[in-house]
């Protein structure tokens, strides 16, 4: 019954959703912004940490690698984005961000099998979009879900004009896509009581995003690393040409 109850709360605050799409779209564009700078420089780090066969293929597809992480916010996908570090479930109502990141690796790789190298690699992005959320305090507590827009957009203020927040080494792996949401959820919750009490908010907001930021783009170079070693390596048939 309980279930029952979420599903359809769940369809009820999709409906409600569709109405504001549009407003939206217009907010993903600026949100994004910092998943693809993630990327580019986890690209970097897998670069200047030595593995150059990843370097040179993730360079050639750091488009699609991009359009991937941008799409994994449209269309209130984003609902479905967070992962309670303890509880290990979503919003209610609504799926999360395990689950969602499996699905989205699985059909990289049966794109990748497949032949469709580009569509595997945007699928790829999509999966790593959850990946870097779960580096967000927000998206693995429910409890600061309000502060959520208002952290967002001080990253994005402060990531070009302010701070260097640019990891240059340091791959991080896993061994999995589970290993790696659930570590950086884990991850994300520890920085926020670390934190939590200083009452100064460019001072928290900074040292947070520091902590954060660096462990978003290692887990994502690891992450990218895990990919070519495990997908590329064995499936893809057009990585040579």
């Amino acid at each position: 019954m309980r279930r029952q109850m979420e599903r359809t709360y769940g369809r009820m605050a999709r409906g409600v959703m569709v109405a504001v799409n549009p407003v939206k779209k217009m907010a993903v564009k600026t949100h994004c912004v910092v998943h693809k700078y993630i990327n580019i420089q986890a690209v970097e780090i897998l670069k200047n940490d030595g593995y150059d066969d990843a370097y040179m293929f993730y360079k050639k597809h750091i488009k699609h690698l991009n359009d991937g992480v941008t799409w994994a916010d449209q269309d209130f996908k984003s609902t479905n984005h967070f992962y309670h570090y303890k509880l290990e479930r979503g919003l209610y109502g609504f799926s999360n961000a395990l689950v969602e990141c499996q699905k989205y690796y699985e059909e990289s790789i049966r794109l990748i099998k497949n032949g469709e190298e580009h569509k595997g690699v945007f699928f790829l992005g999509a999966s790593a979009h959850l990946i870097q959320d779960m580096t967000v305090p927000h998206h693995v507590n429910n409890r600061l879900l309000k502060s959520h827009r208002k952290f967002e957009l001080w990253i994005i203020d402060r990531l070009f004009k302010q701070y260097n927040f640019s990891i240059m080494a340091g791959t991080k792996r896993y061994n999995s896509v589970e290993e790696f949401i659930k570590n950086n959820a884990k991850f994300a919750n520890s920085v926020h009581h670390k934190y939590m009490e200083i009452e100064d908010r460019e001072q928290r907001y900074y040292k947070v995003s520091k902590e954060i930021l660096r462990e978003a783009q290692i887990t994502t170079a690891g992450y990218l690393l895990f990919y070519y070693d495990t997908v590329i390596m064995n499936y893809d048939k057009e990585k040579d040409l």
